[in-house]
């Protein structure tokens, strides 16, 4: 067994082998020497490198020409012994220059070439390693494995100039050189001038019937991403009751409704962004009925049998060739005579006045002019423009019911009695119900029951009452889905109440806080939710949101104060790392998470050491550690090292952490592992000579010494005698102990310098055991 700081191992008892050298002839490995010849020129150094091999190890001797070399000062010749074999990798050649195949102005795509020799062994991944220019540092730039030759590397800063590199990895595990690094990268938008994309039944003209729906569909290309407008006839297309239009960032989409023939037409869509403009010409139309011939009607050529008749064509020909027409006749009579009207004629001229006209004065007007010769009517259309008249009295009357005995009545609104107020009243008579409900609001709109009850039972009947009227408040709050350094999307609900009517569109506004004028975002939204952009960096906005139906726009919605900026930042410092005291070959090293990620999770960890020799901090990873522990290798023995830790995100690479305490890097001690194979060498009399094998472990610890024991074999009423020699300087201290207890007091010993002995007379069982 062997014994150091910590006690004794676990004794092993050998086998009997027999001890003798292995032996092998001797060698020598001429591979290093071409065809064993040896070409220098005049006047150069010759050095001959032969590894020799075999056991017991050969003497080496040399000879010039069938004589011994003589050793001189220009011939000198050396032997050395074998060392152990070391695997000796090829270099990896660095990848070839990252060049850009994508910019925009958070993110740059870059493309390199495979190194053009891997080491012997084939490359798994590559290393992407970023620095901001001017005076940035190189920080890793993936934390993911990387197999293909491109990379996007996002969450850059807009307008700032950074420079990329590359390095290579194989399966091995040579590391190459970083790769020579790419140009300076401006972090911006690229410029693609837009280009619109459609099917190719848009490249021709698209017929339809009137009453059936048409869509029209288009697909946008362009960077940055281009803007969108749908025009007709000039004129911005603006979402009704039956025409919308829809846009996503790529594409957009027109459909209309229940067609007729003014729907159909050009319509122009463009697509506009900084590097130009795109359009596409769709042609529509719609195929319905022809209009009415074009007027006057001319009688010519009268009789007392037959007239001539002769007219236009009509300005519209319903989208086909005119094929007929169809005439009509009838007896004339007289019209309705016009009312409120101041009529004045002459013999030339003849006027028509109605003072304080009003919408029921709209319609169409005929003036019949006649003499002995005939009769001749002309019609004139007139509309009257009128503002909203007040709101309406509502008023249900005259609801009969039949009830015996008398029945009561009860009325319920929304699954509450209904009562009445200066604007609501309703009664009953014995056949018949009433409601009147003046100057009706959408307070008014619900669900109204009315319930009768006499002693046959009851019955129930039920009122929707809608109230048109312009629309409520968009549902709040306004929610801010996302924020940029120059856009805000937002999102709302729509209105609880609609006005009895579908929500035409939304009005979107805007304000930085720092004035009180409001800018229009969007002013014809069919959506509920929003991208505003072109905000300015750095600057605080709020935003407004307002419905509106075809009875006009309802009160306004106000989102908080939004600061236009990056979405994240950079991680907290993580908490003080804890070490473990033993560090040598391997470090753990147990982490604790940031407080604050910065808003975007942390993706790993950086672990850096710093020699107390030393001046600089060293990274200790080269991937990125996403575990809260790391074992830190390769540090050099008695050294003292302290340690720091930063966590990474999207965004880069945090402050560190408060560095530990410095800590010793030393090899942890352990007990000893068994001595192996002992045995007896020779034996006397008096004595037996033991040898044994040094223990594989030591521990960690240098060995201090070995206890041996035996076993004595005794009957009981014998004595027992143990003489046990001892030397040491100074002379040692010597104690008994039986199974690590004091001797019993019948027990004899004897101490020397030069030995110990135990005497025990008339022995018995109980004085069994180990005795040290």
């Amino acid at each position: 067994m062997a014994v150091n700081h910590s006690g004794r191992s676990i004794p092993k008892e050998s086998k009997p082998i027999v001890v003798k050298d292995s032996t092998s002839l001797p060698e020598f490995d001429l591979r290093g020497v071409c065809h064993k010849t040896v070409i220098a020129k005049a006047g150069d150094d010759i050095k001959v490198e032969i590894p020799v091999m075999g056991r017991p190890r050969p003497t080496v001797s040399w000879q010039k020409d069938g004589a011994a070399l003589k050793l001189t000062q220009r011939t000198n010749v050396e032997t050395t012994a074998a060392s152990e074999p070391i695997l000796a990798l090829d270099p990896v050649d660095p990848p070839g220059q990252p060049v850009p195949i994508s910019v925009n102005k958070n993110a740059i795509t870059i493309q390199w070439t495979k190194p053009e020799y891997d080491g012997g062994f084939k490359i798994t991944g590559y290393i992407v390693e970023k620095r901001e220019l001017p005076a940035g540092r190189w920080m890793r730039a993936n934390f993911t494995n990387i197999i293909e030759t491109t990379f996007t590397v996002s969450g850059l800063t807009q307008d700032a100039s950074y420079e990329f590199r590359i390095i290579a990895r194989n399966s091995a595990g040579a590391v190459s050189i970083p790769s020579e690094p790419s140009d300076p990268i401006i972090c911006k938008d690229d410029i693609i001038e837009p280009r619109i994309m459609v099917d190719a039944i848009f490249r021709d003209v698209v017929l339809l019937k009137a009453g059936e729906s048409f869509k029209l569909e288009a697909d946008i290309a362009g960077q940055p991403t281009p803007s969108m407008v749908w025009t007709k006839n000039g004129k911005e297309v603006e979402n009704t009751m039956k025409l919308e239009v829809r846009f996503t960032e790529l594409t957009t989409t027109l459909t209309n409704k229940d067609s007729i023939r003014p729907d159909g037409g050009e319509f122009i869509l463009t697509a506009t962004n900084v590097g130009g403009f795109a359009k596409h010409i769709f042609n529509v139309k719609v195929l319905d009925r022809p209009g009415p011939p074009v007027g006057p009607l001319k009688v010519t050529d009268v009789t007392a049998e037959n007239c001539a008749l002769s007219w236009a064509p009509p300005a519209d020909d319903g989208g086909s060739k005119i094929e007929g027409y169809v005439i009509e006749k009838r007896e004339s009579r007289d019209g309705e005579p016009v009312e409120r009207a101041i009529i004045d004629s002459t013999t030339s001229y003849t006027s028509l006045i109605i003072e304080n006209v009003n919408r029921f004065d709209s319609g169409k007007y005929n003036l019949t002019v006649e003499n002995s010769s005939g009769s001749k009517t002309v019609t004139v259309q007139v509309r009257v423009l009128d503002t909203p008249s007040a709101p309406q009295n509502l008023k249900i009357t005259a609801v009969p019911y039949i009830a015996r005995p008398k029945a009561t009545v009860s009325w319920v609104k929304d699954g509450l009695p209904l009562k009445r107020t200066s604007r609501v009243n309703f009664g009953a008579t014995d056949t018949m119900l009433n409601l009147t409900i003046k100057e009706a609001t959408k307070d008014d709109v619900g669900h109204y029951i009315i319930t009768l009850t006499n002693t046959a039972g009851e019955t129930k009947a039920d009122i929707g009452i809608v109230v048109l009227d312009k629309p409520g408040q968009p549902g709040g709050p306004v929610k801010v889905e996302e924020v940029t350094s120059d856009s805000v999307t937002i999102s709302w609900n729509p209105p609880e109440y609609d006005g009895g009517c579908t929500i035409k569109s939304y009005i979107v506004e805007k304000r930085d806080t720092s004035t009180t004028a409001w800018m229009v975002v969007s002013s014809n939204l069919a959506r509920t939710k929003i991208k505003a952009g072109r905000l300015k960096t750095g600057s605080e906005y709020q935003f407004r949101i307002t419905a509106e139906n075809r009875y006009g726009k309802g009160p306004a919605l106000l989102s908080p104060c939004i600061l236009a900026q990056y979405p994240y930042k950079l991680p907290g410092p993580p908490g003080t790392p804890s070490i473990d005291p033993y560090m040598l070959p391997g470090s753990p090293k147990n982490l604790e998470a940031p407080s604050e990620d910065g808003g975007s999770p942390v993706t790993g960890y950086i672990i850096e050491k710093h020699d107390k020799e030393g001046v600089r901090w060293t990274r200790c990873n080269r991937q990125t550690v996403t575990d809260l522990s790391f074992k830190v290798k390769g540090l050099l023995e008695s050294h003292n090292y302290e340690f720091r830790v930063a966590a990474e995100n999207s965004v880069g690479v945090g402050e560190p952490s408060s560095p530990t305490v410095f800590y010793k890097a030393l090899d942890p001690i352990f007990r000893p592992g068994p001595p192996h194979n002992p045995r007896v060498t020779d034996t006397t009399r008096t004595s037996v000579f033991l040898s044994w094998g040094k223990p594989i472990s030591d521990g960690g610890c240098e060995i201090q010494g070995y206890i041996v024991e035996k076993i004595v074999t005794i009957k009981a009423g014998a004595s027992l005698r143990l003489f046990i020699p001892i030397k040491g300087r100074p002379t040692p201290t010597i104690k008994w102990d039986k199974d690590e207890a004091p001797l019993k007091e019948s027990a004899q010993v004897e101490i020397t310098s030069s030995y110990t002995l135990l005497v025990i007379d008339k022995m018995s069982r109980n004085d069994s055991g180990k005795y040290t």
